[in-house]
């Protein structure tokens, strides 16, 4: 629940004397953080599933788009002709599964990601990946591919196909593990394997040349924005509890929206009520209007009808898209 408590530090991404001596003093600890994630992956038992097991991750901590990429990929396999299923942790959620999301779920029980992906299609919460994928096994006359939303760290269930997201914008960071850095494993053990490298957000002319020297595809995506809410005309109080924050302002304000105020909660907040009502007063005192991320609208249970969401999703270009369908027949028809 490391980000639950604080937000992104400004330090893992910024080169000064300051982030150096930050990066002294925490070094020992990342050391220990990839100890332990060694330990893991040497006794951990990995299961191998029955189905072909399509695995979207990252490396760092905080968001790269895993969520709606694991839907853009459901959707292309649909078109395709499989039957897939989303395979999640469940992270911030209590249920520990294995467990089918449906209606009468909150997000306190499945997590926020997990109702996001219930939406597109049938969701399986298990913090014990294997076991899900065995609760999934006893319903392969309805399913044939396992998507795992998140999970590249995780042991316990074997990946057919691995695809790495990465932010355009801050790549990997300071290239430290965490608590140093926002790596969740040293570089050389996190793109061991890895399929292909999906760039997300923002574009960087020299964004593919910190993977040259490990000859893995990257393919550069795109952000799709539908079904805008009709409120340009109206200035904003924009908030979210995500890891980079300013990575949803800044997609408002490429859409054409004006931002008056801004309000920054830690990454998978829970809102409370009187949160909600702080927002709503701060709002109308501005004479503001409230918009949020769709994954944070999910979380709010009261006067939903006075906040806007702004809904995101991940795509490819038309070249990329092709290239990134045959690549899956290949893969999971081999």
């Amino acid at each position: 629940m490391l980000l639950k408590m604080f937000r992104t530090p400004e330090f893992w991404y910024k080169k000064n004397i300051i982030s150096k001596l930050q990066i002294i003093l925490l070094y020992p600890f990342s050391i220990l953080w990839t100890l332990v994630d060694e330990f893991k992956r040497y006794f951990s038992k990995t299961y191998k599933s029955k189905l072909k097991v399509v695995c979207i991750g990252n490396l760092t901590v905080g968001g790269t788009g895993k969520t709606p990429f694991s839907i853009y990929t459901f959707k292309i396999l649909k078109n395709l002709g499989y039957n897939p299923v989303f395979l999640t942790r469940g992270y911030g959620g209590l249920k520990k599964g294995p467990i089918e999301v449906n209606n009468s779920h909150h997000f306190q029980d499945v997590g926020d990601e997990s109702i996001l992906l219930s939406k597109v299609g049938t969701t399986i919460v298990s913090r014990n990946r294997s076991l899900g994928a065995k609760f999934i096994e006893k319903h392969k006359d309805k399913f044939n591919i396992i998507i795992m939303d998140d999970g590249l760290q995780n042991y316990q269930l074997k990946q057919d196909i691995k695809f790495l997201l990465v932010d355009k914008k801050l790549k990997l960071g300071n290239g430290y593990c965490l608590p140093a850095g926002p790596l969740r494993q040293p570089i050389e053990r996190g793109l061991n394997d890895i399929d292909k490298i999906i760039l997300t957000g923002e574009s960087d002319k020299n964004e593919k040349d910190l993977f040259k020297s490990f000859n893995i595809p990257v393919i550069k995506s795109n952000i799709k924005t539908t079904n805008l809410p009709k409120i340009k005309k109206e200035k904003l109080l924009a908030f979210c509890g995500l890891a980079n924050p300013n990575k949803f302002f800044d997609t408002l304000k490429k859409n054409g929206y004006e931002i008056s105020s801004t309000r920054k909660f830690p990454d998978h907040y829970a809102y409370k009520k009187n949160d909600i009502n702080n927002l709503i007063f701060d709002a109308n005192d501005l004479n503001l209007k409230l918009i949020t991320t769709e994954k944070d609208y999910v979380k709010i249970s009261e006067n939903k009808d006075q906040i806007h969401f702004l809904p995101i999703e991940l795509e490819l270009c038309v070249k990329d898209k092709l290239n990134f369908e045959l690549f899956l027949q290949d893969k999971l028809n081999a």
